[in-house]
């Protein structure tokens, strides 16, 4: 049986997800959420330490199976190639697309949510675990050693973030010339656009 605390903590979150999927992210203040949940504003502070911790936690909520799978994926080094191991990473994040991009977007407009970005060098949640999993993969040698594992994750993310900032166009209508799909990208990264020796 839930603790009245945690009983509280899932409200919150249940009530940001309603508040945000009708006002947007830019709209939804603490206070309305605590209102809207029955509690007062203090209380949302108990549980969560900024409005970003809330939303993060209300998105990955909803999107647990994806959370799941990627605290996983360190243990997945050394099996299958590391492109096929990316692919199936960076699909599966793309089904985040409708819930992060939004709150993504606030973050870079929203000054609340923008002091609230975790420190330099630090990747939490998911971005973390795909760090993790390139450093496991440069251990045993299926990576180099000299690309730093962070920052491969950021460049990674954000070629998703960008393939997911123009999805394709609806097919009856005459599309610009299509994207690359994300097995593409992830060939483009892992391989390189050096010319093949010889």
């Amino acid at each position: 049986m839930a603790t009245r605390g945690s009983a509280t903590r899932t409200k919150l979150v249940e009530t940001a997800v309603r508040l945000v999927g009708e006002l947007g992210y830019a709209k939804t203040t603490t206070r309305a959420i605590a209102q809207a949940a029955g509690v007062a504003e203090g209380t949302l502070y108990r549980h969560f330490p900024d409005k970003a911790s809330l939303f993060f936690e209300a998105v990955l909520q909803q999107h647990q199976h994806v959370v799941d799978w990627m605290d996983a994926l360190p243990a997945r080094a050394g099996t299958a190639t590391v492109t096929a191991n990316l692919t199936d990473c960076l699909t599966r994040l793309a089904t985040l697309r409708a819930t992060i991009l939004p709150l993504e977007l606030a973050i870079l407009t929203d000054p609340e949510l923008a002091r609230t970005a975790p420190p330099p060098g630090t990747l939490p949640g998911p971005p973390g675990r795909l760090a993790e999993y390139l450093r496991a993969e440069q251990h045993l040698g299926r990576l180099r050693t000299d690309a730093d594992p962070s920052h491969t994750a950021v460049v990674l993310l954000a070629l998703l973030f960008g393939l997911a900032m123009n999805p394709p166009a609806p097919p009856d209508q005459n599309p610009v010339p299509a994207l690359p799909s994300i097995a593409d990208a992830v060939d483009i990264i892992f391989t390189g656009l050096a010319p093949e020796p010889g």
